[in-house]
């Protein structure tokens, strides 16, 4: 399970502390995704031209909660704009792609998904505010 949330990089550590209980969910806009990274990162590829990475750690590595095995990164801009602006016409073409790539046989789930994913990114857009995930690592 991953979590995305609306909240500035400074926040990152605050975001992690929910992993241990310290923080609370309910103190940013948040949307509980059920996928993994990996299969986010198989969205973000067919979204946008996939970044390369540069060894073990995540691009946008913005907190580690060790204790609870929690990490906090910066979904990118880039991610986060496409799918802002996801239309009924550019959607299926992503989630076929997303769907093959992840090896996954409902492409309906996906797209319901996908929904959700794209209306927390427009309220990102529309409130200037960066989009930080909480996943374990």
């Amino acid at each position: 399970m991953t979590d995305w949330f609306l909240a500035g990089e400074y926040e990152a550590d605050a975001v992690a502390s929910i992993a241990s209980g310290e923080r609370s969910f309910d103190e940013w806009p948040h949307l509980s995704v059920p996928l993994h990274r990996a299969e986010l990162a198989v969205l973000h590829a067919a979204l946008t031209e996939p970044a390369p990475t540069d060894g073990p750690l995540p691009p946008g590595l913005l907190a580690v909660e060790v204790d609870e095995g929690m990490i906090v990164t910066r979904v990118p801009a880039p991610v986060v704009e496409a799918l802002a602006e996801m239309t009924p016409r550019t959607a299926p073409r992503v989630i076929a792609a997303w769907s093959a790539g992840i090896d996954h046989r409902e492409p309906d789930a996906l797209g319901e998904i996908l929904t959700e994913l794209a209306a927390f990114a427009r309220a990102a857009a529309e409130t200037g505010r960066p989009v930080l995930e909480l996943s374990p690592y």
